[in-house]
């Protein structure tokens, strides 16, 4: 899954679809530092929650390299 984790990272996230005609949604989480199935996302304000949270974690990251690019 090395590659699956390197291009949901990069991305953000990645749609695959199996040999059988499935498609499953892969999101970055950013807080875990992990791919996450969205259908293991099923209810809303859980996965609003864990949206925010991912997404406050990822803008830290940026936020304390901001001041190092000027």
């Amino acid at each position: 899954m090395a590659g699956l984790r390197m291009i949901c990272k990069i991305y953000g996230g990645l749609n695959v679809t199996g040999a059988d005609g499935k498609t499953v949604k892969w999101l970055w989480d950013y807080d875990k530092d992990e791919p996450v199935k969205e259908s293991e996302l099923i209810d809303k304000k859980k996965r609003l929650q864990a949206f925010k949270k991912s997404e406050k974690k990822k803008w830290e990251k940026y936020k304390k390299e901001l001041p190092k690019l000027f």
